[in-house]
């Protein structure tokens, strides 16, 4: 199986957030369950997104939706209750029109637990994938350039 990248490139536009381990989210084993990485990454893709100009809400205003195409994780060590865990998601450039994301889940002390990339689409409200991008999605990747040419040093 061919890996993932390993880590968010520093001059990529990335954003944190942080989410705390919850008792429902631990299994039998006392770890987390596999699953709720997911939804880590889903509460940063959806603060990524709404931060550069596009909600999942603004999106269905302008008739444009994204669903994920593919999902990828790679697990390198457990999460446990109680933690309190830091999201970071990053735009992969270079990869318009679809939108490509990569996340690194960090534990509490610094420790990388989980990696992900997801790749998305944006179709119409019918399904049927842009040939190019609407103004609104425009703005939205222009803002994502911004965002990382301010991170240059």
């Amino acid at each position: 199986m061919k890996r993932i990248r390993t880590r968010i490139e520093p001059d990529w536009d990335c954003l944190e957030i942080t989410t705390p381990v919850h008792f429902s989210e631990v299994d039998s084993m006392r770890i987390v369950w596999h699953g709720h990485y997911l939804r880590y990454c889903e509460s940063a893709r959806e603060a990524y997104c709404a931060a550069r100009g596009m909600s999942y809400t603004q999106m269905e205003t302008v008739g444009s939706v994204a669903p994920i195409i593919r999902c990828q994780l790679e697990y390198l060590k457990p999460a446990q209750k109680g933690q309190v865990l830091t999201v970071r998601i990053a735009h992969v450039p270079d990869t318009q029109p679809t939108l490509n994301l990569f996340y690194e889940i960090i534990g509490p002390t610094g420790d990388l637990l989980c990696v992900a990339e997801t790749v998305q689409v944006f179709i119409d409200i019918y399904g049927v994938p842009f040939l190019s991008a609407p103004p609104p999605v425009e703005t939205f990747f222009a803002a994502i350039a911004a965002a990382r040419r301010a991170r240059k040093p």
